[in-house]
């Protein structure tokens, strides 16, 4: 069904909507024209030429009519130590046109994406926004000529009884069944065919008459053993089995009935060191039924705390515990709530950076897609410690699966009363909505996604004021992401000494494991522990007889690490430290001049341009690293101190550190 004329009218004529309705346009024609710019202005009543300046400014929006298929193949570090850079030429090549370019006839647009926030599953192909997993070259042809996958249905809902909520209001939910199968069904496990491994299962069990349900699950993590499927029965410990395509499920049922279901040692070894606390439900629960999520705790620590009535001693808790944000600044948490609670101003808002924008790191969508309504949790909690009456879910404007999750998730959590006027018959009242970025580096600084949802480019604002004193709107804000969202229900259930009991002090962190490794994937243990536990003991190791020579740590705003420093601890404010925690194993065949000119030409295209320093800077680094002469060292050292000092926000500051590391970790290698 084609996309209705009008879909301005339901946006209210006020700047702030201006990225909504862009969205909205390029769905309805697959890209932005002139017109459609003019018709945003007019009904937003914004100047034509801001409206222009937006549109430029976002990556995700389209300015030029592309093809009636869009191709686009990444070429970030993973997916090029995978191999994705053949992929690319062998579409090159079958097509007929450079990258960036359209087919003679209009047929296909062919593209480079810097990258697809699926890196587990390298190399990766999006085609109309479906990603296709480990592409080889040999199957350019047929995923350029494969139809779109079906649409997935939710599997949560249906409702066969019912469960009473605290609210005396009551969700529909099915009975148990004896036998649940849930598939892996995020992100990565579509790209591997998944779904079709989902309705295999479903038309086996209807065949054979089980009393067993299919469950569409998120990522549990195990994403190199995608398609997953975990066996859930009873009391007994679930069971993960790895590779389960569309002919294993006939055979897989067989298994499961008779009981003969083993654990799988690769399972065993990456799960082997892992403390799995955010991550506990991702992949074992339904994400889009509520009722899962009641069933294995959601909402009772939001109950209790509005029954206690004294939002402080949320603050007094996450302060004990230290918990520090996990964003990549390690900012404390608690400080944030209690500075909005402490300034003046009958609204306040409490914003979730789901955005998670830089290449290489993907742990976040994994959150968002497998346990949704824990993040609903730790962000109603946030809100209420901080006296936030209006939240804003900020999803990456390409992060579909984790938004439609999301979506889901608020609307009945809004139903069973956990969201609205009087929350749980309590004096705390939250207004909430969604709102998709298109794109931007910069957007992981709180300022400038504010500019961003007030309808602007997305530029950092000077400090102070701060956020917590004026805000989005001008209003007290706070700006939380996923992951430490995910941690808060968790510490105000079990107290801040169980907290500080892990990692040293530090808690948990989660990682996304890429690259040269034999099992890539989502990994949740404690800090302090170190590369090589991760590279190896989850990761497997190198996945043939290349090693790895280099770790790209914490994406473009973090830094190369040497083997020499693989068994050093990662801990918050250590070296290395652990950032946003994407981990990205590179082996040889990717130097690391190579890999710091890729990092680089990502940070001065993502440059929102507002400051000289990392608007000139990081492009005259990577043009002292073009190979046409030898590096001048000093000079490199020089410039990259000025760009890091002077630079407004914390990523241009942080834009030359690949560099600088790759200056005194590999000295050889400039």
């Amino acid at each position: 069904m084609s996309e209705p004329a009008d879909v301005l009218s339901r946006f209210p004529r006020e700047r702030t909507w201006l990225l909504p309705a862009l969205h909205a346009l390029q769905h309805r024609d697959r890209w932005l024209s002139a017109s459609a710019l003019e018709e945003a202005a007019d009904h937003l009543r914004v100047p034509k030429s801001e409206v222009y300046g937006v549109a430029t400014h976002y990556p995700e929006f389209r300015l030029t009519q592309p093809g009636r298929r869009v191709v686009r193949v990444c070429v970030g570090l993973s997916c090029r130590v995978r191999g994705g850079l053949d992929v690319l030429a062998a579409c090159e090549q079958r097509l007929g046109i450079a990258a960036d370019a359209t087919t003679p006839d209009g047929a296909v647009t062919l593209e480079r994406l810097d990258c697809a926030f699926d890196c587990a599953m390298a190399p990766v192909v999006e085609v109309e926004g479906e990603h296709r997993g480990r592409v080889d070259v040999g199957a350019v042809d047929a995923l350029l000529a494969a139809p779109p996958h079906p649409a997935l249905s939710p599997s949560g809902g249906e409702g066969s009884s019912h469960l009473p909520l605290p609210s005396g209001e009551r969700v529909g939910v099915r009975g148990t069944a004896p036998l649940t199968l849930v598939v892996g069904a995020g992100t990565c496990g579509l790209s591997v065919g998944a779904a079709d491994t989902l309705r295999a299962l479903r038309a086996e069990i209807a065949r054979r008459n089980l009393p067993a349900r299919v469950v569409a699950g998120g990522c549990n993590g195990m994403c190199w053993a995608a398609p997953v499927v975990t066996v859930l029965r009873g009391d007994e410990a679930p069971r993960v089995i790895p590779r389960v395509t569309v002919d294993q499920a006939a055979a897989l049922l067989d298994a499961v009935t008779a009981g003969a279901v083993r654990e799988n040692a690769g399972v065993a070894g990456f799960l082997a060191g892992q403390r799995r606390e955010l991550m506990s439900r991702c992949g074992l629960t339904d994400p889009g039924d509520i009722a899962d999520a009641i069933r294995l705790g959601s909402y009772e620590v939001l109950t209790r705390v509005l029954d206690e009535a004294q939002p402080e001693r949320i603050i007094e808790t996450i302060k004990r515990a230290g918990l520090r944000g996990r964003g990549g600044a390690y900012f404390q948490a608690a400080l944030k709530w209690e500075g909005a609670r402490r300034a003046a101003g009958p609204i306040k808002y409490l914003i979730v950076n789901g955005e998670e924008g830089e290449p290489g790191i993907f742990k976040d969508r994994h959150l968002l897609e497998g346990d949704p309504h824990r993040l609903l949790e730790g962000a109603l909690l946030a809100a209420y410690a901080a006296g936030a009456s209006r939240m804003i879910l900020y999803i990456h404007g390409e992060a579909h699966l984790a938004a439609r999750h999301i979506e889901r998730a608020l609307a009945q959590a809004a139903a069973a009363g956990f969201v609205g006027e009087h929350v749980l018959g309590s004096d705390f009242s939250v207004a909430v909505e969604i709102r998709r970025g298109a794109g931007g580096f910069v957007l992981g600084e709180e300022t400038a996604l504010m500019e961003s949802l007030e309808g602007r480019r997305a530029m950092p604002r000077p400090k102070p004021p701060f956020p917590t004193e004026s805000g989005v709107h001008g209003r007290p804000t706070v700006i939380n992401n996923v992951e430490t969202l995910f941690t808060v229900p968790l510490i105000l259930e079990r107290g801040a000494a169980w907290w500080t009991g892990l990692g040293g002090g530090h808690g948990t962190k989660v990682f996304g494991l890429s690259g040269h490794v034999a099992r890539p994937g989502v990994i949740e243990a404690e800090l302090g522990l170190t590369l090589r536990d991760l590279l190896e003991r989850m990761g497997g190791g190198a996945p043939d007889a290349r090693t790895v020579t280099t770790v790209a740590l914490g994406g473009p705003s973090g830094i190369l690490v040497p083997p020499r420093r693989f068994d050093e601890p990662l801990v918050p404010g250590g070296n290395p430290n652990p950032g946003t925690g994407g981990v990205a194993a590179l082996h040889a065949g990717v130097p690391v001049a190579e890999a710091v000119r890729v990092l680089l030409d990502f940070n001065t295209r993502e440059s929102c341009g507002k400051c000289t320093p990392c608007r000139e800077g990081t492009a005259r680094l990577r043009d002292m690293l073009d190979g046409r002469a030898p590096v001048d060292r000093q000079a490199v050292a020089e410039l990259a101190d000025v760009v890091r000092v002077a630079s407004l926000c914390g990523l241009g500051q942080a834009a030359p550190l690949s560099i600088l590391f790759a200056l005194s970790e590999f000295p050889g290698e400039l």
